[in-house]
């Protein structure tokens, strides 16, 4: 299937919903859009099917859902222990609710292991 056959550039290409990109705006004053206000990450935009790369923007609800899954998750009783060395240890628990590897070779991550560069 061809991604540029469904291409509507006033749609994310990862939700489907409008992403109000300035540009794509039928409004005859082509201003600053709101992406120019935000941080999007290389991570989310590599999401984004090659095909439509600068031809689709990704929409604010879907960059605001990625800034939020990687915020940090508050600790919670029963989300580590303290070793032998008197080092806190985060638990598996607390790793999968957390949702992403930090890459500090946590010794109970359950995300496979970065490769090496």
């Amino acid at each position: 299937m061809n991604p540029l056959k469904f291409l509507n550039p006033a749609l994310c290409p990862l939700c489907g919903e409008a992403n109000g990109c300035q540009l794509c705006s039928p409004a005859a004053y082509k201003g600053p859009c709101w992406c120019a206000q935000v941080e999007v990450p290389a991570e989310l935009l590599a999401q984004v099917p090659e095909a439509l790369h600068n031809r689709a923007c990704i929409c604010a609800g879907c960059v605001a859902k990625f800034h939020e899954r990687k915020m940090p998750q508050p600790v919670r009783v029963g989300d580590f222990y303290f070793d032998a060395d008197g080092k806190m240890v985060f638990t598996e628990k607390y790793h999968l609710r957390r949702g992403h590897c930090c890459g500090s070779g946590c010794r109970h991550c359950p995300y496979p292991k970065p490769l090496a560069a």
